[in-house]
């Protein structure tokens, strides 16, 4: 009897990618205000100035700025009022990544509605992984601290346009790790779909024309050592990152179970096991407190 295989799927190509990425409203003239402006908060070089008048633009996200930098998270002694003093008391890049935080929320909202995927977890992970790697950048390569956490809150974006491109490869994969032993995901990607998010991902961030070194995390993440050198630091910083927010918990259907530390990555940044363990402690204290500020009413 000839064995019966699954029918082989055709490569998704860029321009797929970018159609299905435009049909969530991420790029292209339909792409949404919040996808804009992270596209905006995403470059190194802009400014206060110019960060305060984007916010003061949307006052939903002026609030919800102003609610996480008065949190326990930030734990500043003075309430903090407008933007200006924001900027002032947390830094600019403080801001940006409050800000991009909130942006990153709504464009996953938008972009995941009607999906078989938990977008409130995809999005604590995403949080929590941004988190870690701002204070593992902080301990060994602080001049990328937050970069760090901009690469890591965006470093899942790529999971819807993979959703909308392949859904039947998401419910597979969702499946693989409900039914059996969990996969790292790039396993289950190469079983059951046609592109990865990390491809995906890339894609878009090519599209919004970012950094070199945010699209080298795009494309490798899961891979860092794969990352062309100069942006290796921060992909493997992103890496742990993700790794530290399955260690505390914050998972999700796609990767439900925590994964061992990628030891290149370990060792490319020359972290101690003492230093990954004090890590995780401070990321399961400060990390409901990040949440609880995001996402309360």
């Amino acid at each position: 009897m000839i064995p019966s295989y699954p029918p082989i799927k055709p490569p998704i190509e860029r321009a797929q990618i970018l159609k299905a990425a435009a049909t969530l409203g991420i790029v292209g003239s339909g792409a949404d205000f919040a996808s804009r402006m992270l596209t905006l908060l995403c470059d190194p070089q802009i400014d206060g100035s110019e960060i305060a008048a984007l916010i003061a633009q949307h006052p939903s996200i002026y609030a919800r700025v102003l609610r996480v930098a008065n949190s326990p998270y930030y734990g500043q002694p003075r309430s903090i009022t407008t933007i200006e003093r924001a900027l002032i008391l947390l830094g600019r890049d403080a801001v940006r990544g409050i800000a991009a935080a909130t942006c990153f929320d709504r464009a996953m909202v938008r972009s995941m509605k009607a999906r078989p995927l938990d977008l409130q977890a995809i999005t604590r992970h995403s949080l929590a992984t941004a988190a870690a790697a701002e204070e593992l950048a902080a301990l060994v390569r602080p001049t990328l601290a937050s970069e760090a956490f901009i690469a890591g809150l965006l470093h899942n974006l790529g999971i819807p346009v993979q959703a909308q491109l392949d859904p039947c490869a998401i419910d597979a994969m969702i499946d693989a790790n409900r039914t059996g032993t969990p996969c790292e995901i790039r396993v289950l990607e190469a079983t059951h779909a046609c592109v990865g998010h990390e491809a995906c991902l890339a894609t878009v961030f090519e599209a919004w024309q970012m950094p070199e070194s945010l699209v080298a995390v795009a494309r490798h993440h899961h891979a860092p050592m794969d990352a062309p050198e100069p942006q290796r630091d921060l992909t493997a910083v992103v890496n742990l990152g993700a790794s530290l927010g399955l260690a505390i918990g914050s998972s999700y259907s796609l990767e439900p179970a925590p994964i061992a530390h990628h030891v290149p990555a370990v060792r490319w940044l020359g972290l101690s096991d003492e230093q990954l363990d004090i890590a995780t402690s401070q990321l399961k204290a400060r990390i409901p407190e990040l949440n609880a500020a995001l996402f309360s009413l």
